[in-house]
Formats: structure tokens, C-alpha cells, sequence
């Protein structure tokens, strides 16, 4: 991977962090650490066409001489030091005069960079960079250092006797160590001890630098003169080693693995933030236990009301039972006959339980309350829909099948029993008249007009009074499929949570993928992971 592609996936992981925490999967903490990822380097201060020069900037406290060391170094006075300039305000480069630089990010305040140029052929291939003092009380100082520290291939951090353990040094050091080549100077060593560079490097290797480089120069007098022997001829040789261009191609490469290193570490908290389909299936398992329980609590609490529903739809007095109502307070979801205010709070407070649930298991919030927005104002109208549907085919069939068999039997038998009792009657009449008057026999007598009046009415009666008995209840039918329809919106709206649960869960499931394509994409080659050289070893700390 190079400079170019890192950025280009580095833009694309942050607008992608970034579109995650807008939509409430990630927090604020998960996305801050990508936005101190920068993708900045010292070759975007250069033109790519060419080779460029090693980026040397020096950087310590106040008072220590990094100024007198880059004058030394350059071999002339090319920093301000001493009364004139007791504390860094500003950046001074220095370059050779065929080197261009004039591709300053928009972020750099020009107004703040001093650019000298000289004609010393012997260090063409170095730009040295002066920069404020890291521990100034002027806060746009430190800020200045800051911006200008991801543009420096070697960072020689300057120390005196005296501040070698500079809290504010030391912080900015453990930050920024892997992304630098890093070369250690305790300056002014002619008041030094040899027991404080001891001391130095124990601290140095607690903070992984091994085996690091560390110079003891004096560099006190304006003239750039030494004052007493010092490791100054050591630090010069190793500056002009590594001006080479392999050398500084492999400082640029271990610079570039150790920020694709932070991004898949940012990425790898992503990614573990986003596994969480077992915590959202656990959540729905949650729910469904308790919504069986809610469910009957609200059924039980409506009982009044679908009973008083069914009395005035089929008193005419309610037409629909769908329609929404505005609730009591004219503010709240609509209510409808049988979803009152009641329920409706009851249900919104199933809901909150339900994201207080969810914010104890660590899950997300705003994709939650997104996705129980809808069920949370839709409730009445799913319930009142469903319960509609349920009153017109209850209605329309009332009653068992049987009964509704038996009924229709019943009927057809008041007609057709005393019809064929009649006809029977008739029959023995019309015998009983024709023999009677070829046979010379008496006629029917009144016995036989009571009898027969009372089969006829028995054949009717029996049939009529069953019919009348099993005539299906218009109240009880209603009744029956008002609360029909309430278990089946009630089922309804319960599932249609935990269908959104197990949507929540998948999604999360996908965007963990994501995050490990994304990890994938940044994987180091195992090239750039070994360093071929152990002087760039001994500029790097540890991993």
C-alpha cells in the first residue's frame, strides 16, 4: 500500500464511521479516534517527479538549544537563538535552492513559516525545519508544532540535563513515536552527568526504543563552536546516512505501516462494537417472553371496552371501528372503539422498557427507536384494522358451523314438517271420505280434527322453537371477533417488534462484515513489515 491508496481508504473508512455514528450504530468516542488518524506525510510537501530530501525537524522544550544544534548542523546561522528568540513563534525552513516548496497544505498558516535557502551542495538532500517550542505556554505555538510534525521523516528530539523528563515532551513522544524515525539529543552536555544519559536510556527503552540513538552535543556559543567534546561528528554521519534515498523510502514506508497499523486498530473497535447480532437476538428472545405476559395484561384491561364496541356497533351507534380518534390530550398517537389511552400508554411504556432493555445490553439507541417509531404510532390502527376485519367475518358467519347447520335444518323442517303433516291429514281425509261414502261408514269424527290440528302444529312448533334456539347471537358473534381481532393485532404488532429486532441484529451482522472487509483492505504486506535496515530499526520504537 502507499501514501495515495492509504488515503483514499482512510477517506473512505471515516465517511463511512461517520455515516454509522449519524445513524446512532456508533458513538462519538468509537468516531473520535479515526479523526486523529491523518493521512498527511513529508512527501506531500515536494514534487513526486523527483526524489526528495530528507525532512529533518527538531523538536523540545523551551531553552534546551534545538536552534544553536540546527545552526551547527547547517553550519551556519540560520536560527535565531540566544535573547533574540527565547521561545519558537514560528517555523523556519531551511533547503537547498533546487529544492521547491511550494505545495504547503491549506491547513499550514503561511504567515507563520519562515523559508531560507542556501547553496550548500553538501546538503541538497536535507530540509531542516525549526519548529516552536513544544512546551510553550502559548497555546497556537504548540498547535503550530503539531500541524507541522506529520511532514517530518526524522524527528530529533532535543533534551538538556535539566528537562530530559518533560512531562509535555514525553506525552507528545509516546503519541506520535511510530509514525517518525525518531534520533535523541541532550544538549548543553557540558553541564551533564553521565549517570542522566544512563537515566535517559532507561527511559527511552520503557517506551520502546531498544536500542535508540542518542548524541550528547554542546551547542551553547552563537558561532556553532563546540565547547567540549561531544558526539556531535556521530549525529552528522547518520543525518548524511540517512539522506539516502533508500533509506528515506524505508522511513516513508514504516511510517505509512505504522498508520495503517492505528487505522485497523480504530477499525478493529469498530468492528467489535458492531458484533453484536447474539446481543440483539437476546433481546428479542427477551421481548417475546414478555409481550405473551403484556398481551393477556392487556386483554384483560380492554375486556369493558370491547364489550362496550360490540353494543354500539350493532346498535348502529359506531360505524367503523378503524378510524383513528385523537386521544385525550389531542397530542398523543391516535386512539380508535377498542385501542384507548389506556393501552396506548401501556404500550408506549412496553417500548421505553424495551430501550432501557437495549441500552443495558450495550445496543445502540437511535437504530432502535427508529425502528419502534412506526410500531409505536401505528399500534391503533393495526389493532383497529384487524379488528375490523375480524367483526365484519364474525358478523357475517355467526356462530359455530354446526350451529350454523342445525339452524338452517331447522328451518327448512318448520316449513316442510307441518307441510307434510298437512298433507298427511289431507290424505286420511279425502280415504277415509271416499270410503265412507261408497261403503256407507261413518265420517271422521271431532277426535280426529283435534288429533290432526295438533300433529300439524307439533310438526311446526318443534322445528320453530329449535330454529329460534339456535339462531346465532348478533352480540356474542361480535363480541367473539372484536377480541379476535384484538389477539391478532395484539400478535400483530408483537411480532412486528421482533421482526424489527432480527432486521436490527442483521444489520449489525452486515456491518461487522464490513468493517472486516475493511480490515482486510488494510493489511500490511509482509514486505513492508520487516525493516531492512537496523539503523531505520534503531529510529523506530517497538511495536
Amino acid at each position: 500500500m502507499n501514501q495515495q491508496e492509504y488515503s483514499a481508504i482512510r477517506s473512505e473508512i471515516l465517511a463511512w464511521v461517520q455515516a454509522l455514528a449519524h445513524a446512532g450504530w456508533l458513538s462519538r468516542e468509537d468516531v473520535e479516534p479515526f479523526a486523529g488518524l491523518d493521512d498527511t506525510s513529508p512527501g506531500t510537501l515536494f514534487d513526486g517527479s523527483i526524489h526528495r530530501p530528507l525532512v529533518i525537524g527538531f523538536f523540545g522544550g523551551t531553552g534546551v538549544g534545538k536552534s544553536s544544534l540546527l545552526n551547527r548542523l547547517a553550519g551556519a546561522a540560520i536560527a535565531r537563538v540566544g535573547v533574540e528568540r527565547p521561545t519558537s513563534r514560528e517555523v523556519s525552513l531551511y533547503a537547498h535552492e533546487s529544492v521547491r516548496l511550494d505545495r504547503f497544505p491549506p491547513d499550514l498558516p503561511l504567515d507563520r513559516i519562515r523559508l531560507a535557502h542556501h547553496h550548500n551542495d553538501t546538503l541538497r538532500r536535507l530540509v531542516w525545519i525549526d519548529m516552536p517550542d513544544i512546551d510553550s505556554t502559548e497555546t497556537a505555538n504548540r498547535e503550530l508544532a503539531l500541524r507541522w510534525i506529520p511532514h517530518i521523516d526524522l524527528l530529533i528530539y532535543v533534551v538538556s540535563p535539566e528537562r530530559y523528563r518533560d512531562d509535555c515532551g514525553w506525552a507528545m513522544l509516546m503519541e506520535q513515536r511510530g509514525t517518525h524515525a525518531w534520533a535523541f539529543v541532550m544538549n548543553q552536555w557540558d553541564h551533564g552527568d553521565p549517570v542522566q544519559i544512563q537515566d535517559f536510556l532507561a527511559l527511552l527503552k520503557n517506551s520502546g526504543f531498544a536500542e535508540p540513538y542518542l548524541f550528547r552535543t554542546q551547542c551553547a556559543s552563537d558561532d556553532g563552536t563546540p565547547a567540549a567534546a561531544d558526539d556531535f561528528a556521530s549525529l552528522e554521519r547518520l543525518i548524511e546516512e540517512l539522506a539516502d534515498k533508500h533509506l528515506v523510502d524505508q522511513i516513508e514506508s514504516q511510517a505509512l505501516a505504522c498508520r495503517t497499523r492505528r487505522l485497523q486498530t480504530c477499525l478493529a473497535v469498530v468492528k467489535a462494537r458492531l458484533e453484536q447480532r447474539s446481543a440483539w437476538d437476546a433481546q428479542r428472545g427477551s421481548w417475546e417472553a414478555q409481550w405473551n405476559e403484556v398481551a393477556t395484561e392487556l386483554k384483560q384491561g380492554l375486556a369493558w371496552v370491547t364489550q362496550r364496541a360490540a353494543e354500539e356497533f350493532l346498535a348502529g351507534r359506531l360505524k367503523s371501528l378503524a378510524p383513528p380518534e385523537s386521544a385525550a390530550d389531542g397530542d398523543g398517537p391516535p386512539v380508535n372503539a377498542v385501542w384507548d389511552p389506556w393501552a396506548q400508554q401501556r404500550w408506549e411504556d412496553v417500548l421505553a422498557g424495551l430501550t432501557v432493555d437495549a441500552d443495558d445490553r450495550k445496543l445502540p439507541r437511535l437504530p432502535l427507536q427508529q425502528a419502534l417509531a412506526p410500531l409505536a404510532t401505528g399500534a391503533s390502527a393495526t389493532v383497529g384494522r384487524r379488528v375490523e376485519e375480524r367483526l365484519r367475518c364474525a358478523l357475517s358467519r355467526p356462530g359455530n358451523r354446526l350451529q350454523r347447520v342445525l339452524y338452517r335444518l331447522c328451518r327448512i323442517a318448520s316449513l316442510l314438517l307441518p307441510l307434510g303433516a298437512a298433507g298427511w291429514v289431507t290424505f286420511n281425509v279425502v280415504t277415509f271420505y271416499y270410503r265412507s261414502s261408497t261403503e256407507h261408514l261413518g265420517y271422521l269424527g271431532v277426535d280426529f280434527a283435534v288429533h290432526s290440528a295438533l300433529l300439524i302444529i307439533l310438526a311446526w312448533l318443534l322445528p320453530y322453537l329449535s330454529y329460534r334456539a339456535l339462531k346465532p347471537s348478533a352480540e356474542r358473534a361480535a363480541l367473539r371477533g372484536i377480541r379476535a381481532g384484538l389477539d391478532a393485532g395484539l400478535d400483530e404488532i408483537g411480532t412486528g417488534v421482533s421482526r424489527s429486532l432480527e432486521q436490527l441484529g442483521r444489520r449489525s451482522e452486515q456491518l461487522a462484515e464490513t468493517a472486516s472487509e475493511w480490515l482486510k483492505s488494510c493489511e500490511i504486506p509482509g514486505d513492508d513489515r520487516i525493516i531492512g535496515d537496523s539503523r531505520i530499526a534503531r529510529l523506530l520504537p517497538g511495536r
